[in-house]
C-alpha cells in the first residue's frame, strides 16, 4: 500500500549521521582509501573491508558528477563516509557535490591560492553562516521530502572541510589560513610535498618528513584535527603518536595493481626456471 507522508520521509535516503564524525565522537581513527575507478563496486568493496570512508578523487582520477553520485550511493548502500577531493575551490562543484550527499570535501593544494582557502569553508556551509546554493529538490535533501529548514541544519553541524596541504610554500602562511578558515581538519600530501620540495618520488625523506610534521603541529595550534596518507598499512604505526584523527590508505587501483604484480611475481616464482619447448 502507498504510504504518504508530510514533510518527511521517516529515516529518508541518506545515510545519517556523518560516519566520519561518528568515528571522532567515539574516540576513534575514521580510515578511507581513495576512489580512482569509475566502478562504484569499489566503494562497496571498500565498505566490505572494514574502511569507515572513500574520498571520490576528481583531481586525478576520470570521475565526473555522475561518477560522484554512483560512488556516493555506494557509499550509503556500505554504511561508510563519502568523501570528495576536488582540485579547485569552485563553488559550483563543491555544492553539486554535497547536493548528491557527500560527507564532505577534501580541497587539494590548499593555501596555494590564499583567497580560494579563504573561501571554501563558507562553501560547506548555508546561509549566513557561509555560500552553499540552496536547492530543496537535490538529493541530499531526499529530492524535497526532508524538512529541508532540519537538513540545513544537520549539513551545517555534519559536513567535513578538509584542506589538504601540498606544497612546501603554504607552511609559513598556514597558522594564519587556520585562524581563518573554518577548516574541520588538514592532512599533508607526502608526495605532492616531496615534488614541491625538488624531491621527486621521496615522500619518506627527512625534509618531507619534518614539513609533514610541522604542519601536523599547525593542525593542533589550530585546535582541528589532523590526518595522514598512507603507502602502507605498517607506516600508521609511525603517525599514531601523533593523536591524528584520520588515515587514508592508497588508491584502490593501486591496490589492485600491487596485489596482481605480488600474485603474478608468485606465481612465476614457482614455475620451473625453463621448460622443454
Amino acid at each position: 500500500m502507498l504510504r504518504r507522508f508530510a514533510g518527511q520521509v521517516p529515516g529518508g535516503i541518506r545515510m545519517k549521521p556523518n560516519p566520519i564524525r561518528q568515528c571522532w565522537h567515539s574516540g576513534h581513527c575514521a580510515l578511507g582509501t581513495f576512489i580512482f575507478s569509475t566502478d562504484a563496486a569499489t566503494v562497496e568493496i571498500a565498505g566490505a573491508s572494514g574502511f569507515d570512508f572513500a574520498v571520490i578523487d576528481l583531481e586525478h582520477a576520470p570521475l565526473g558528477i555522475a561518477d560522484a553520485a554512483h560512488h556516493v550511493r555506494a557509499a550509503n548502500a556500505a554504511g561508510i563516509g563519502a568523501l570528495a577531493r576536488v582540485p579547485h575551490a569552485d563553488a559550483g562543484t563543491i555544492g553539486r557535490l554535497l547536493d548528491l550527499g557527500a560527507h564532505g570535501i577534501m580541497l587539494a593544494h590548499f593555501g596555494r591560492d590564499v583567497e580560494a582557502a579563504r573561501a571554501f569553508g563558507a562553501m560547506l556551509r548555508y546561509a549566513p553562516k557561509g555560500e552553499r546554493p540552496s536547492c530543496t529538490g537535490v538529493r541530499a535533501a531526499d529530492y524535497g521530502l526532508a524538512n529541508f529548514g532540519s537538513y540545513v541544519a544537520e549539513a551545517d553541524r555534519d559536513l567535513i572541510g578538509i584542506g589538504l596541504i601540498e606544497d612546501i610554500e603554504v607552511l609559513p602562511r598556514l597558522d594564519a589560513l587556520l585562524a581563518d578558515t573554518g577548516l574541520d581538519a588538514v592532512m599533508p600530501g607526502p608526495g605532492d610535498l616531496a615534488t614541491s620540495m625538488g624531491l621527486y618520488g621521496q615522500p619518506g625523506h627527512p625534509r618531507v618528513r619534518q614539513a609533514v610534521r610541522e604542519v601536523i603541529d599547525a593542525a593542533r595550534r589550530a585546535g582541528i584535527r589532523a590526518g595522514m596518507y598512507l603507502n602502507s598499512p605498517a607506516e600508521i604505526t609511525d603517525w599514531l603518536p601523533h593523536g591524528l584523527d584520520i588515515f587514508v590508505y592508497l588508491i584502490d587501483t593501486k591496490v589492485l595493481a600491487q596485489a596482481y604484480a605480488g600474485a603474478a611475481a608468485a606465481m612465476r616464482a614457482a614455475l620451473p626456471t625453463a621448460r622443454p619447448g
